[in-house]
């Protein structure tokens, strides 16, 4: 992963998944104040893109609108399941390897992280294919246990003794317990 250390094809590679998310939630959303409201959401994570600023926020948001376009391209167009697979490790690959590279975790563990953190979230977003539940309330779960997964990062991994890591594993149930009970289950 050594052609990443580059800032600029970081934040190209970055921008073409910004864009592309996008314009797949918008063509697989019927909902258009949802629509509206990515879209505008899209254009500051945009800028800290390219700022190299807010390194969980543009993961966290890149992993929800990366999981809704996988989502729509599984159940709407009913691409194979092992090219959704193989796009989802690429994604979130290259996401926590971005995540890494600000975070400054160097060596073997990087590699450890990145295969432990890739696989989590692909086995997240194949049980959560089984579940007849709303494809945003999936990506949602999955945005999540991205942010499950940085707090782990920017918590234990540096052993920071200021920031605790339960606070994060506290906020991450409850939201999955809110979207849980909130979901329309069934259709």
């Amino acid at each position: 992963m050594a052609f990443l250390k580059s800032k600029l094809l970081r934040r190209i590679i970055l921008t073409l998944i910004l864009l592309w998310a996008t314009i797949a939630f918008w063509f697989l959303n019927d909902i258009f104040s949802i629509n509206i409201l990515v879209s505008v959401i899209s254009l500051p994570i945009l800028y800290l893109v390219w700022a190299e600023k807010s390194t969980n926020l543009v993961l966290i948001f890149l992993s929800f609108v990366s999981a809704f376009a996988l989502y729509g391209f599984l159940f709407y167009f009913n691409l194979p399941l092992w090219i959704i697979m193989l796009a989802s490790v690429l994604i979130y690959g290259f996401l926590f390897t971005y995540l890494e590279q600000k975070l400054g975790i160097l060596g073997r563990k990087r590699l450890v992280y990145l295969l432990l953190f890739s696989l989590l979230i692909l086995e997240l977003f194949l049980i959560l294919s089984y579940f007849l539940i709303n494809p945003l309330n999936r990506s949602l779960i999955i945005a999540l246990a991205a942010y499950l997964l940085s707090g782990f990062c920017f918590t234990i991994i540096p052993d920071k003794k200021t920031n605790s890591f339960s606070t994060y594993v506290t906020l991450f149930w409850m939201m999955i317990a809110v979207l849980l009970l909130t979901s329309s289950w069934g259709s």
